[in-house]
């Protein structure tokens, strides 16, 4: 009987301690999972699928990260070069169709969607690597790179991708955090 009590106590010990880290597995994330879709001409999806980092009081543009691996949170310290443009992961931008993005042209399929943040414009940068964040960036990988003009915007928390413009084959695409605003055209052939 004895025996039995003290299985008994371990296997419910046991439990208690996996149900906390599955508790703590399950705490969300600090920069939440979101995807954004828009449909442009008949038949064409556009989805991005990214990561929500929150301003949290911080100069998002020139604190750096507490991870010194990371360095800059967003790289825009006078020594450009891509951020994941979101958090965590790469952001990730697909199309099931060609497009036109700011008047280039861009094969339908899936890339790592990356941004050069700079004090005039940016350059928005489609990458077909898809890897975790910017560690994994190649330039020789890139499909295509567009510079655009940064927009001033209200202040907005959390990071967030939009669109707006809509036309029966455009859309402006957009990334917006804190108060900067980063546009860029998408036209198809009707």
């Amino acid at each position: 009987m004895k025996i039995l009590k003290t299985a008994s106590a371990g296997a419910l010990l046991l439990a208690v301690s996996v149900m906390g880290l599955n508790a703590e597995a399950q705490k969300p994330k600090a920069s939440p999972a979101a995807k954004v879709s828009q449909g442009i001409g008949a038949k064409n999806e556009i989805t991005i699928t990214y990561h929500r980092p929150g301003v949290k009081g911080r100069n998002v543009w020139s604190d750096k990260s507490p991870n010194a691996q990371i360095g800059a949170l967003v790289p825009r310290d006078g020594n450009p070069r891509p951020w994941r443009a979101g958090a965590n992961n790469a952001t990730v931008f697909e199309t099931k169709e060609d497009i036109m993005v700011e008047g280039q042209a861009l094969p339908a399929g899936k890339y790592g969607l990356f941004m050069v943040p700079t004090d005039g414009k940016w350059t928005v940068i489609f990458s077909k690597g898809t890897g975790w964040g910017s560690f994994g960036y190649k330039k020789d990988q890139d499909a295509l790179r567009v510079d655009v003009t940064v927009e001033d915007a209200p202040h907005q928390e959390w990071l967030i991708y939009g669109f707006e413009g809509l036309g029966d084959y455009a859309a402006t695409a957009y990334l917006h955090w804190e108060k900067v605003k980063v546009p860029f055209k998408i036209t198809m052939k009707s």
